[in-house]
Formats: C-alpha cells, sequence, structure tokens
C-alpha cells in the first residue's frame, strides 16, 4: 500500500513540474488606449479635459501626455472644440454663447487621436440641490494621552423638501490650525489638512438615522497650556456629483486606502469611457466656513 502511494505521489509531483513554464515566455496582452478624466463645474470658469494614455504592467512608469487629440463636446444644440493648452485641452465657459451648462442637459465627449481607438461619454448635468445646510450640534471632546481635543459637531440636514430620486454626494472638511509647541523662526506652524468622507442617501430620513456630520476643529486643552493648536479656518466640503464621477472617485479613493494593505479585497475602479478608461462626470462643491 504504501508503495502505491509513493508511486501515485509521484506521478502527480511530475504532472506539476510539466506543467510549468518559465515567467520570461509569459505574455502580457497591451492596448494602447486614452485616459480621460474630466468634470463638469458650472461654478468652473473653464472646462477641462486631461488625456493621457494607459500604461502598460511592464515598462514605463509614466503615461504619457496626448497633445495630439482631436477634442469636442456636445450638448442638445451645439459643438465646441477643446483646444490644447500646455497640460490639457481647455476651453472657457464664462461669457462663451456658444457653450453653456445646463441642468438636466446631457453632453458628449468625444476625443480622437493617431494611435488610439476614439473614444466618447456622456454625462447629464444633475438638478443642483438647494435644500441641504449644515447644523451645528454641540461640543465633543475626545481624550488622548495628555490633552482633550475640542471640536464642534456639525450635521448635515435637508430642509423641507427631501429629493424624490437618487443623488450622490461627498462630504468632508479642509482645515488649518497653528501649533504654539513647534515653531519655525519664532512663527507658529501652520498645517493644513482635507478630509473626504464619501457617501450616498436619498431621503431626509437616512439622513437623520445615519447622522452624517463633520467634526471642526477648535483646540486642544492640556494641564500645562490651556490651548496648544489654534484653528485658523475650518470649511464644511459638500459635493454632489453625478453617478459617474461618484462611482469613479469613491472607487478611487477606496484603492488608495486599500494600496498598502496586503489583506484588502481588490477594489476595481469603473471607467465610463467607451473605448477608453477614465471618467467624464460633474461635480458641483459648496464650501461653508465655520468660526
Amino acid at each position: 500500500m504504501n508503495k502505491l502511494l509513493t508511486g501515485l505521489f509521484l506521478l502527480i509531483l511530475m504532472g506539476v513540474l510539466a506543467c510549468q513554464e518559465p515567467v520570461d515566455s509569459i505574455i502580457i496582452p497591451y492596448k494602447a488606449q486614452m485616459v480621460v478624466e474630466c468634470y463638469l463645474n458650472p461654478a468652473d470658469p473653464f472646462i477641462q479635459v486631461n488625456i493621457r494614455s494607459n500604461e502598460p504592467m511592464l515598462g514605463s512608469a509614466e503615461p504619457n501626455l496626448i497633445s495630439n487629440a482631436l477634442v469636442t463636446l456636445t450638448d442638445d444644440q451645439q459643438t465646441v472644440t477643446l483646444p490644447f493648452r500646455t497640460t490639457a485641452y481647455q476651453v472657457g465657459v464664462v461669457g462663451n454663447p456658444r457653450l453653456r451648462l445646463r441642468t438636466g442637459v446631457t453632453y458628449t465627449l468625444r476625443a480622437s487621436a493617431p494611435g488610439y481607438d476614439p473614444i466618447e461619454a456622456t454625462c447629464t448635468l444633475p438638478v443642483r440641490t438647494t435644500d441641504l445646510r449644515w447644523q451645528l450640534d454641540g461640543i465633543q471632546h475626545i481624550q488622548d494621552e495628555r490633552s482633550y481635543r475640542i471640536y464642534h459637531n456639525y450635521l448635515l440636514v435637508w430642509g423641507s423638501t427631501p429629493p424624490t430620486q437618487q443623488q450622490y454626494f461627498a462630504i468632508g472638511r479642509q482645515w488649518a490650525y497653528a501649533d504654539t509647541v513647534q515653531t519655525v523662526s519664532g512663527r507658529d506652524s501652520v498645517f493644513n489638512g482635507i478630509q473626504t468622507v464619501w457617501d450616498h442617501f436619498e431621503t431626509s430620513e437616512t439622513i437623520r438615522t445615519d447622522r452624517l456630520h463633520v467634526r471642526a476643529f477648535m483646540g486642544r486643552v492640556t494641564e500645562k497650556d490651556s490651548v496648544l493648536k489654534n484653528p485658523r479656518s475650518t470649511d464644511l466640503l459638500l459635493f454632489q456629483c453625478d453617478v459617474n464621477a461618484y462611482n469613479f472617485l469613491k472607487a478611487s479613493q477606496i484603492q488608495k486606502q486599500n494600496g498598502s494593505n496586503p489583506f484588502a479585497e481588490p477594489s476595481l475602479v469603473p471607467s465610463s469611457i467607451k473605448n477608453g478608461l477614465g471618467v467624464f462626470g460633474a461635480v458641483y462643491q459648496r464650501r461653508y466656513t465655520v468660526p
């Protein structure tokens, strides 16, 4: 019986070894494609389209800028060509009678360049929500080793007319504060940061249940020094996106966060570009400065 098992093991081992192939002989397929990133924002003075080539899995680590493409943007009435300017394709919106960004209108982006398949993408500008507001929701103290950090909590709440269709949002904060302990040339060191929390919701009931909030840093209290960090400014951020921008930006952030974690599940970044890669979407940004 032992001889039989030994012989069977040797046969299996020989079969596995026979299936092995040198790594150098495995060809990883690669096709040059355009990588596009463009966001429509009525508050921006111009529309910008960034176009680069994709990079092979084995090869250059820096994708090439494509500067010889024909790029057009079409609405329901006319077509505008975007010329290349230094690093991207741009066209001014302010004072341009041929191009007005209007809510509910679907825009089509097209681009073609030698050596690449022509790309096409569509984006419908969502109606800008005006019934959302930040509401002060008390003070919070968070203890660390030797001090308390003090925050104001701000809740994101609907007004009187919650949406009837699904809408996509991201909330976050951007802040700056001075550290009186670490000084440079006798001056306080100023620190800046930004944090974005991606989430989407449909109704005011969802917001009340999840209590979507942002903490605004107010200072730190210790035994030796009552205020070690003085807040310079805090901006509460609200981004309203269409579905294309939301899916792309959220997946990109998750991929970046998981990049150094060997146990994280793979995260795929979706593309809304036909015959290419990237995103063509819409983003409204609102900024609310709090004391």
